[in-house]
């Protein structure tokens, strides 16, 4: 007995193929073995002389065969019209279970009309071998016949194919059994869909092959059939066709095994190579359509046959396709694994700094994520996401303008209709959108919706005259009136309507799950956070202490940054990164407005310090001292978020204290002080550029650098005027540094001495 795996496989294979469960062309080491087994069969029948005579047609010879009967030529002599004829074999003619199958194919032929699908004439009559009369064919399998095309031919014919696919959906059928041979493609490069021997009858049509059966050419099963899955439908025939669509722009099929089984266990399991990788020529618009189709969850394919054909249709007119497979993230997550791997290894080793790491981390990270349907987050621009997008933010301008000015056409009732009459279809396409699939238009229509929502709300409640109170009751506290507004609306009316857009963009995160709309909740609660402060008084406030009124941000900006912590530490960091940022902008206006504008703190400064005399820039030095002191409590925090947040503090402290030293110096009363700032702005700028190292700052060095060249500018001019010493002086030392930094290994050895050298790098 021959124990070698590959001939007992074979030998299994062999099995399945006599026991009806695979197809014979999905085993092609068998090739000529089947063709001895086809040829003892057709010895084997008796009848292998044609019959005269079929349906009344007379019998002009033989097409073709396979394993259930073959396919005879014959011509309709009433019609003058050659027509095909499938008959079964004789041997199977007592088989119940396969005479039904063979009459379950001609029924659901029969019930169907479609250009790019076979038709069937009639059935053959009781008395005579059980046949079928169909439409004769001419022309080569699909992938042959699209040999030679151009992609967008290719892209053409498979939307054809697709198209038919889909009516037969509609009509209830599954094929099962889609591959080129089953799709002839005429001369005039027009398919036709036949043979359909396994399809499925979903209107109530007994299903044939038992439960755990494999139905189907391997090559182009779909997972679910691979794994004899009980429940399949449409979306296993939107598999097939994504092997199809593979094969004719790579001219390989997507899956190979060296058995069936290693073959079928491909289709589950792993992911195709990417067609450009195959074809670089191959647009990428296809490769998204194909691997679109190849999903292995059948709930992340397309949902239909249509939808694909949607996509096809869209590629061939120019425009984006909808097609966002998450395959790509699959492909290159085993990738990024071992760079990530690496990148540690290269923190370990300091071969890149820490910014650097956390920076290509964050590359990586993004990588992993499936491209956001938000338009500020996608990877890439299209024309049609920023037309998309253009409109959505035409519709909010074009309601904004119904809440400040006056229409006499549309006062009253029409306006309110008119603005709603545009903001609820958003929802509704929006949710449609998703649930179909089509993330990008749906995140549009939705967000559309976030920005109208709140400014119909607005138009409503003026229209209604509801929370017309006045703040304090008074008109000029009003913002509307203060602004000059055709329509005052009120503080409490712009507060309302601010409000009702909150639980809007809550219900939309939970729903999308898209963290987009977070980022619209926190616009949306600043907002509300000023409307707030105008329902308290805030123009009151300006117009008596404007400084002051500054302050009332530093709360907000505390909320924001509670807020945004509280989101990260429950684990949605992808949210909390929008909170982070109000928190700093509320927190920059604050200390900005208040230095700029409260006379009491100017006052404190030149009664505490007289030499000061209440300048502002001291005030802006202090604001870099408090930047200072909330960088370094964030770095200590656990959060990256944090430390990013810290970051950008940091960020602003070299223009704030050298600007300050250079507007002091130019202001300064006396020629003592004046000396002091003039020395003292180039020495804090080379503080900056040396103190960019352990931070690994780079805009405190180049600030440093310009604000050293302003600083020995005002040098030259007021204290070394004429004086040739001092640029020669700066032309040396530049000179010295750059020697030095050259040799700057053998310097620190003989200056330090070998032992204390290397005890110093080991430290």
């Amino acid at each position: 007995m021959n124990d070698d795996p590959c001939e007992r496989e074979l030998a299994r294979a062999l099995g399945d193929i006599l026991d009806r469960k695979v197809e014979p062309e999905s085993v092609p080491e068998l090739a000529a073995e089947i063709e001895t087994l086809n040829e003892i069969d057709r010895v084997i029948e008796a009848d292998s002389t044609l019959p005269g005579r079929l349906s009344g047609h007379r019998i002009l010879g033989e097409i073709g065969s396979g394993g259930m009967g073959r396919v005879l030529l014959a011509l309709d002599e009433a019609l003058g019209r050659k027509v095909a004829i499938k008959t079964l074999a004789a041997r199977y003619a007592e088989d119940a279970g396969l005479r039904a199958r063979f009459m379950q194919e001609a029924r659901a032929m029969a019930r169907v009309s479609h250009p790019h699908v076979a038709r069937i004439y009639n059935l053959g009559p009781a008395g005579e071998t059980p046949h079928f009369v169909m439409e004769y064919l001419e022309g080569a399998q699909l992938t042959r016949a699209a040999a030679g095309l151009s992609f967008g031919q290719k892209a053409e014919l498979m939307l054809k194919v697709a198209s038919a696919v889909h009516f037969l959906h509609q009509q209830g059928i599954v094929h099962r059994d889609l591959k080129p041979a089953n799709i002839l493609v005429g001369p005039d490069l027009e398919p036709k869909i036949l043979d359909f021997g396994l399809a499925l009858d979903l209107g109530g049509g007994e299903r044939l092959s038992r439960i755990g059966e494999i139905a189907g050419t391997p090559e182009y099963l779909s997972p679910e059939q691979a794994s004899g899955a009980a429940a399949i439908d449409a979306r296993s025939d939107v598999f097939a066709l994504g092997s199809l669509f593979y094969e004719l722009l790579t001219g390989e099929v997507p899956f190979r095994g060296e058995t069936v089984a290693q073959l079928l266990a491909h289709i589950r399991e792993q992911d195709p190579a990417p067609p450009r990788r195959l074809h670089a020529a191959i647009p990428r618009d296809l490769q998204n359509i194909c691997f679109k189709a190849l999903e292995k969850d059948p709930a992340a394919r397309y949902g239909s046959a249509r939808e694909m054909a949607d996509d096809l249709r869209r590629f061939l007119a120019g425009e984006a396709v909808h097609a966002e497979p998450p395959v790509y993230a699959r492909l290159i997550r085993g990738k990024v694994a071992e760079h990530l791997r690496d990148l540690e290894a290269w923190r370990r080793d300091e071969i890149v700094s820490e910014a650097e790491y956390e920076g290509m981390r964050k590359h990586y990270n993004r990588l992993l994520e499936p491209e956001d349907a938000w338009i500020l987050a996608a990877r890439r621009l299209t024309l049609p996401q920023v037309t998309l997008y253009l409109g959505a933010w035409l519709l909010a301008v074009g309601a904004a303008f119904l809440t400040s000015f006056r229409y006499p056409a549309l006062a009253g009732a029409p306006s309110v209709v008119l603005v709603w009459g545009f903001t609820l279809p958003m929802v509704w396409v929006g949710i449609r959108e998703w649930r179909g699939g089509r993330f990008r238009v749906a995140i549009a229509y939705l967000l559309a919706f976030c920005l109208l929502a709140p400014i119909a709300s607005l138009v409503t409640v003026e229209e209604l005259r509801l929370f017309a109170v006045l703040t304090r009751g008074d008109l000029k506290f009003e913002f509307s009136h203060r602004m000059g507004f055709a329509r005052e609306a009120t503080n409490a009316q712009f507060w309302w309507a601010l409000f009702a857009g909150l639980p809007i963009c809550t219900w939309m995160r939970r729903f999308t799950q898209a963290p987009v709309f977070s980022l619209f909740f926190a616009a949306n609660a600043a907002l509300l956070s000023l409307a707030t402060l105008l329902r308290m008084g805030l123009i009151d406030w300006v117009d008596r202490d404007p400084g002051r009124a500054y302050l009332h941000l530093l709360p907000i900006a505390l909320v924001f940054l509670a807020a945004g912590y509280a989101v990260e530490r429950l684990g949605h960091p992808e949210d909390s990164c929008y909170f982070y940022p109000f928190a700093v902008g509320f927190t920059w206006a604050a200390l900005t407005g208040a230095v700029s504008y409260y006379e009491p703190y100017a006052n404190w400064l030149r009664t505490t310090f007289p030499w000061t005399r209440g300048q502002l820039e001291y005030l802006f030095i202090g604001n870099a001292a408090i930047y200072f002191a909330l960088d370094r409590v964030f770095e200590r925090a656990s959060s990256t978020q944090l430390h990013a947040v810290g970051k950008t503090f940091r960020f602003v402290i070299p223009g704030h204290v050298l600007t300050s030293l250079l507007l002091l110096g130019m202001h300064a009363k006396g020629r003592t002080e004046e000396r002091v700032f003039e020395w003292l702005l180039p020495a804090m700028a080379l503080a900056f550029v040396f103190s960019a190292i352990p931070r690994q700052m780079k805009n405190f060095f180049v600030t440093g650098l310009v604000f050293f060249a302003a600083g020995a500018y005002r040098l030259q001019e007021n204290v070394f005027p004429g004086r040739a010493g001092w640029p020669a002086a700066l032309l040396t030392a530049g000179l010295t540094l750059m020697i030095a930094a050259a040799w700057y290994a053998p310097l620190r050895v003989a200056l330090l001495g070998p032992k204390k050298f290397l005890r110093k790098l080991q430290s």
